[in-house]
Parts: structure tokens; C-alpha cells; sequence
């Protein structure tokens, strides 16, 4: 009777084993090596997963950043070109287009993008950032403690 009960964890064991075969090269195409995703604590896996959420968010409020100002030098370009485009205009030239690409400080006085909120943010991350470092320092000397039979 034992042995049916040992297959059963066998069986249940290699089902387990085949959920984390599936996920394994998603781990390591976000930075996580074969040997920390096998071998360490499963919360260095959710950190990794934390990071790279982080790290997700940014890249999408930096291309929509990068986005909105490419349809400002769009923009800028169309009324520029546009007094040649109109039938009756008397200008027959069109006005110069910037012979620099536009600074950061200019366009959030020009539109109102206060620097506020970016410190804010800089803040948070960096609070997250000292968080991590510090769940894994407490993380490791624990472990180390733990070794040591204290």
C-alpha cells in the first residue's frame, strides 16, 4: 500500500517538474540564470519578476514620452510647411524648421510638465530599490546564521 502512495508523489512530482520546465526560459529571458531559477530561494524569482514589471513600466512612459514628441516635431513641421500649402497665401516660403532637436526644460515650461512628479517618481523607484537591497541583505544573513547553527 505504501508503494502506491510513493508513485503518487512520483507522479505528482514529475507534473511539477513539467510547469517549471515551461516557465523556466521565460525567467532567463528576463536575467534570471539557469542556476538561480533551479537551485536558489523561489523569492529570487519573484523579485525578478518585480524588477522586470518595474522595468516594463518605465520603457512604456519613456515610448510614450519619445511618441508625444515625435508628433510635436510632426506638428511643428505641418505649420511650418503649411503657408506654401494654401492657394491664395501670400508667403511662398516656408518658415525654418528647428535646427536642434527641442531640450527636455523647454518643453515641460512650454507645456506645463511639471518636474514634481518626475522627482516623485525618481523617489519611489529609488525606495523600491532600497527595499530589495535590504530584503536581500536580511535574506542572506539569515541564511548565514542559519549555517552557522545560531
Amino acid at each position: 500500500m505504501e508503494s502506491s502512495l510513493d508513485s503518487s508523489k512520483q507522479v505528482e512530482h514529475v507534473f511539477l517538474y513539467k510547469e517549471f520546465e515551461k516557465i523556466c526560459p521565460y525567467f532567463i529571458s528576463i536575467g534570471m540564470s539557469y542556476e538561480q531559477f533551479w537551485y536558489e530561494d523561489v523569492e529570487i524569482a519573484q523579485t525578478f519578476l518585480k524588477a522586470f514589471e518595474i522595468k516594463e513600466k518605465r520603457r512604456a512612459i519613456e515610448r510614450k514620452w519619445t511618441l508625444w514628441e515625435q508628433g510635436l516635431y510632426i506638428y511643428e513641421a505641418l505649420c511650418d510647411v503649411s503657408p506654401i500649402l494654401r492657394a491664395f497665401s501670400k508667403v511662398k516660403k516656408p518658415l525654418q524648421y528647428p535646427t536642434k532637436p527641442y531640450d527636455i526644460e523647454e518643453l515641460e515650461e512650454k507645456f506645463g510638465i511639471k518636474q514634481e512628479e518626475k522627482q516623485k517618481e525618481k523617489e519611489k523607484l529609488e525606495v523600491m530599490k532600497a527595499q530589495i537591497f535590504f530584503e536581500n541583505w536580511a535574506k542572506a544573513t539569515k541564511e548565514k546564521f542559519a549555517k552557522k547553527g545560531g
